[in-house]
């Protein structure tokens, strides 16, 4: 087996059991050059193995199977972030837009028990899992459902959106760029999701490390309407620079 090949599998290894690596970190464990660590992640995101991300890579996303298939899915990083969100960054007495999303019906799966304040819903999968909530008060939002991604949407969505006043909006991101904002793959939800964040007063956006600096056919905001970003994997301090100077709270978990 070759230099490369042997190089390329390590590469592999790490991605399997720490979700992302990064370039200098590869440089020193294989005792190579920079420039050759690029090489590689190059010809191994043009075979599918990866996606290249600022400093290094990650796996590809993953979209295939239905909104309950990929619900169900045991993925640490989302549980994480989602246990984080809920247990210290939703005030008991708060009023929480619930975006559409895995992750955030992760984080209404770990909402405390004390939680007594509205959450506000356009996911109908977070509404069945909230109304076995003790105390949280659920208002589910109206609209067309988009049965890929569980969400309502639509002229009738939006406008109930802008009925309510929120602390904060729990935000679903498909995909968050430092330069190229919030974007997602249906129109129709980039405007609820846009209705939602101008109506919060702040914004946690919840990503896996595979949705960061990527994008989407259809833009949400720039990434500086964004508050705080969630993410699940240890990143190298240049990459959450690139968040952190547009005024963002990058929180590892």
């Amino acid at each position: 087996m070759s230099s490369v090949e042997n190089r390329q599998r390590e590469i592999s290894v790490l991605l399997k059991r720490f979700g992302t690596v990064h370039i200098h970190d590869l440089a020193e464990r294989l005792q190579t050059s920079l420039d050759t660590i690029r090489r590689d992640l190059r010809q191994m995101e043009g075979s599918g193995h990866l996606r290249r991300i600022h400093g290094g890579a990650v796996f590809p996303a993953a979209n295939d199977g239905t909104y309950q298939e990929r619900s169900l899915e045991v993925r640490p990083e989302r549980a994480a972030i989602a246990r984080h969100v809920a247990h210290h960054m939703i005030p008991d007495d708060a009023v929480v837009f619930f975006d559409s999303g895995t992750t955030v019906l992760d984080v209404a799966r770990h909402l405390k028990p004390a939680f007594y304040g509205t959450a506000i819903v356009v996911n109908p999968a977070v509404a069945v899992v909230l109304a076995d909530h003790a105390n949280a008060n659920v208002i589910m939002i109206g609209g067309k459902i988009i049965k890929g991604d569980m969400v309502v949407s639509g002229a009738a969505t939006i406008a109930e959106i802008c009925h309510y006043h929120a602390d904060i909006c729990i935000l679903g991101t498909c995909a968050i760029h430092p330069d190229l904002g919030v974007s997602t793959r249906h129109i129709e939800e980039r405007a609820s999701k846009a209705a939602m964040i101008a109506q919060s007063g702040d914004v946690i956006a919840i990503a896996t490390a595979d949705k960061l600096e990527t994008r989407m056919p259809f833009k949400v905001c720039d990434v500086d309407a964004v508050s705080t970003l969630v993410t699940g994997r240890k990143l190298s301090e240049s990459y959450l620079a690139n968040y952190q100077t547009h005024g963002i709270d990058v929180v590892l978990v």
